[in-house]
């Protein structure tokens, strides 16, 4: 989480979504946006529920968040996701728009990917889109800057008490300050180790962090796809935002990645960047053979909010050719012919990529 002093408003939030909202279901709202969110902190599935009804993505009878209607009926035995699916989508986004606010790095990055370039929308008029782009941005600029991993001596717990009952000089009070004193060494022993191997961990994820930068650079210089194993120069102009996305993110271990690995894709793209294509032409200029290296560790059944990875997936199944479109609307709520950049496209790409290598989606 980064540094943020300042407290998420509940009440302000919500007012500005609901205005003229009654205090009871203010209050009652607040109730299950506190409890939602120790849920939250563990589970990412919930996390990802949430998306889904931001977006108003499509889901399934079992991926319903019925968890989080079960929350708010606690204070409003009424509420139903499906009858209000509104104010359902305002919970959901107030839910996310939180834990951006608190600085949490991959829910920014999910959000990026519900968003889809912009082509799906909040009931915020993308606020928490905005606000995860500032974000990711922050943790770019501030990533390495006050990267500090000292090791500090643990404190011991004080025994004075049980070794100045000692001094009488009795047996059993002798044994017990003995005790004190041995099992506090050993403590304070797991206390030292628990500090070293927190700051070793900081230490490895820092090199980890330098050592994916450095590889980012190479893959720019080198200019040559590791998941086609071929030069990018031979990829279809129109499948290159889709395979840097993809490649770049195979380079990551933690999410969000490196903010400048967003730079070093707009920078593979060139002048082209900024053209415009549908995802329907991203697919098709994607070769057959292609297919299965692109979509490596990718399950037939990933979550629609991935939706470059999940219409690449029908592709592969040649008996829906026909349905095609309507099949890929009916899963992500959008049309196969919406348009994005090329970089929009590449960018999709590589959160999608890595929030499915993270075990996410």
């Amino acid at each position: 989480m980064s540094e943020n002093n300042s407290t998420f408003d509940f009440a302000a939030t919500y007012l500005k979504l609901q205005p003229g909202a009654d205090r009871k279901i203010i209050t009652a709202r607040e109730f299950a946006h506190r409890k939602a969110q120790k849920e939250l902190v563990k589970d990412t599935n919930k996390i990802v529920d949430l998306a889904f009804l931001a977006f108003d993505i499509p889901v399934t009878g079992n991926r319903a968040p019925t968890w989080l209607e079960a929350i708010v009926n606690e204070k409003d035995p009424h509420f139903s996701l499906e009858r209000g699916r509104n104010e359902a989508r305002i919970i959901a986004t107030m839910l996310l728009a939180e834990r951006i606010h608190d600085g949490y790095q991959a829910t920014p990055a999910l959000v990026m990917t519900g968003s889809l370039g912009g082509r799906r929308q909040t009931v915020d008029h993308e606020a928490i889109v905005m606000a995860a782009r500032s974000l990711l941005a922050r943790l770019g600029r501030a990533r390495g800057l006050r990267f500090d991993a000292r090791l500090a001596r643990p404190a011991w717990r004080d025994v004075t008490k049980t070794v100045a009952a000692a001094k009488g000089g009795d047996s059993l009070s002798i044994n017990a300050a003995i005790e004190a004193v041995a099992k506090e060494a050993k403590d304070a022993e797991m206390r030292l180790v628990d500090t070293f191997n927190n700051v070793l961990g900081q230490l490895t994820n820092e090199n980890r962090r330098l050592a994916e930068e450095v590889d980012l650079l190479w893959w720019r210089m080198s200019r040559w796809s590791y998941l086609l194993d071929r030069p990018l120069s031979e990829i279809d102009e129109r499948a290159l935002p889709f395979v840097a996305g993809t490649d770049v993110a195979t380079m990551i271990t933690v999410l969000p990645g490196p903010h400048g690995a967003l730079g070093v894709i707009r920078d593979i793209l060139g002048p082209a960047a900024d053209e415009v294509q549908t995802l329907r032409s991203t697919f098709e200029a994607i070769p057959a053979a292609d297919r299965a290296s692109l979509l490596k560790d990718v399950t037939p059944d990933v979550q629609p909010i991935a939706s470059l990875n999940a219409g690449l997936q029908l592709y592969v199944d040649d008996s829906i050719a026909a349905s095609l479109p309507a099949i890929f609307a009916r899963r992500t709520g959008v049309s196969i012919d919406t348009e994005l950049t090329r970089f929009q496209i590449a960018v999709q790409s590589f959160y999608e990529r890595a929030l499915i290598k993270s075990g996410w989606i």
